[in-house]
């Protein structure tokens, strides 16, 4: 986030906290990435009267619920049917296979909405779930029938019960590095110089299980998750041993 927009969202976190206390009523945000996420639990660890939901566990994009200090988490659950959605699209035979997420996500900003409005958008090859705001549901319903490439679909409102996940799959690469630095994995990863690998860290591309990171020294260890921009993202799964060389060899995850 940059810092005012960050200020903002960070402001509008605390207000629902209040907001719940003197309402006695449930409040929610509109959706943060991962690393959105991680910021806002530095500043509400005080508070024990909430939780994050993305529509599934697995989810990338989450809201945060706020519920008064007198229910409780269950209490809470119960009514996320009222709070987030699910729209399904079903594409005709002649369009399995053809559209990405990169698609159904320009759809979608195409109706001129903000990204925090939607969360996670599931790919399947012959349809699409996509998490939304209950108050987005029916615009986003009515606005994409209108789409020419959507005209033959079917779209539907469903519940978050509804939705179907799809497995993560990932793909198995292996890197040799001199040290377990940062800079060093991300040089790996990235397939690029140590020099651009440090010009990614500080420009603020590199995330560390979710965490912002721009010390090129930062020491890595085993299931840590890196993220770069641009590149991907990828857990530290294995160590394998070392070469004759005395570098070391690491089996790492890529998610697809």
């Amino acid at each position: 986030m940059e810092n005012k927009e960050k200020d903002f969202k960070l402001a509008n976190v605390i207000d629902k906290f209040e907001i719940a206390r003197k309402k006695n009523k449930i409040q929610n945000t509109c959706f943060f990435n991962e690393q959105e996420i991680s910021q806002v639990e530095k500043e509400i660890r005080k508070y024990s009267n909430y939780f994050f939901f993305g529509g599934y566990e697995e989810a990338a994009r989450k809201i945060l619920i706020v519920y008064p200090e007198k229910f409780t988490k269950e209490i809470a659950e119960k009514n996320l049917e009222d709070i987030i959605k699910v729209i399904n699209i079903k594409l005709p035979n002649e369009q399995t296979g053809v559209y990405t997420h990169s698609d159904y996500l320009s759809c979608l900003m195409k109706l001129g909405l903000e990204r925090e409005r939607f969360g996670d958008i599931i790919v399947f090859e012959d349809e699409a779930y996509i998490i939304v705001l209950n108050e987005n549901t029916e615009y986003i319903k009515e606005n994409l029938r209108h789409l020419t490439r959507l005209k033959k679909s079917n779209i539907e409102i469903k519940n978050i019960a509804e939705i179907k996940v799809k497995p993560q799959e990932y793909e198995e690469i292996r890197i040799v590095i001199s040290s377990e630095r940062l800079d060093n994995f991300v040089a790996e990863l990235a397939r690029c110089s140590r020099k651009i690998a440090e010009e990614y860290i500080l420009s603020e591309r590199v995330l560390v299980n979710n965490q912002l990171e721009i010390k090129n020294s930062k020491q890595i260890k085993l299931k840590d998750i890196i993220t770069i921009r641009g590149k991907g993202k990828y857990i530290v799964d294995e160590f394998d041993g070392t070469n004759k060389k005395e570098r070391r060899i690491y089996s790492i995850k890529k998610y697809r």
